[in-house]
């Protein structure tokens, strides 16, 4: 296909649905085009799965009023395809490729350590691990500082022990591009795990929910929510010292998963056609006038 499809600086580029839908877009038979002030977000994507975009937006036909992000649904559309979310097909395989037959972590929780979030992981450990156990005060004076200082120096602020036989992982890694494209070390943290804390975020739904399905890890949420309908997931109100990892459940969360947030290149390169060739059409007009 010779359309190079253009997706301009209004669509921000700033949320991790944003980049993951642009990343699909790309692995359509259709030329990509995005600014160039937005090619270093990318750069961690393209040097792990050579995702690639062009520059020449010449004669390129714009497409960024077809692509609709609602955050709090979730929803993401691509002209008449929607779905909760759009994931690049390469990134389900790369999570499945990770799984670990035997995972070293029964739990985990990687994320901003925020106060409120504190408080229900202090609730959670004290339920299911040991009521001994005490988070860092991240609404601290000296813990602040010190975290505005090494953010000038462009060093994470992380703070990662084991408690019990949870792995906590605080860290402001995946709110900061470029890693917020891509981390590594977060999802094979994931596909080492059992099961995976998922406190809510800005809304009930969480990312790391889905990233966690994708890893074959279990999600513990704080909250169901519609998006969540269909997959085997336990609460934070549950006792989880008893349940067992299995590979059934694993295995239906991921191919539950990949179903509902990719789409194949034909059914993307179909949707995109649907869009370009109106628009195409619309364009030359334009021109002829």
């Amino acid at each position: 296909m010779s359309n190079t499809l253009l997706i301009n600086k209004t669509f921000k580029f700033n949320q991790i649905q944003q980049i993951r839908l642009v990343h699909a877009l790309a692995e359509s038979d259709f030329a990509i085009a995005i600014p160039p002030s937005e090619d270093s977000k990318f750069s961690l994507l393209k040097d792990k799965f050579e995702v690639s975009f062009s520059h020449n937006h010449s004669n390129s036909i714009d497409i960024t009023d077809q692509l609709q992000i609602v955050h709090s649904e979730p929803l993401t559309s691509l002209g008449s395809v929607s779905k909760s979310l759009v994931f690049p097909a390469i990134i389900p395989q790369h999570c499945r490729s990770m799984w670990q037959p035997k995972r070293r972590f029964r739990y985990s929780f990687q994320g901003l350590v925020t106060q409120k979030r504190k408080s229900l992981l202090e609730g959670w450990i004290s339920k299911n691990i040991s009521a001994r156990h005490k988070l860092p005060n991240t609404n601290s004076r000296i813990y602040n500082l010190r975290k505005d200082l090494l953010s000038k120096l462009r060093i994470d602020y992380t703070i990662k022990k084991n408690i019990g036989d949870l792995l906590l992982w605080s860290s402001d890694r995946g709110r900061r591009f470029p890693i917020k494209a891509w981390d590594e070390n977060y999802f094979r943290v994931l596909a080492n795990s059992q099961y995976v804390l998922c406190p809510s975020g800005d809304y009930i739904w969480s990312y790391r929910f889905f990233e966690a399905a994708l890893c074959g890890a279990i999600p513990i949420v704080e909250k169901s929510c519609k998006a969540y309908e269909g997959f085997r997931y336990v609460s934070f109100d549950d006792d989880v010292r008893d349940l067992a990892w299995n590979l059934a459940d694993a295995e239906h969360n991921y191919a539950l998963c990949t179903e509902r947030i990719t789409i194949s290149k034909a059914e993307l390169n179909a949707a995109l056609m649907q869009i370009v060739e109106p628009l195409s059409a619309s364009q030359r007009t334009l021109m002829s006038d």
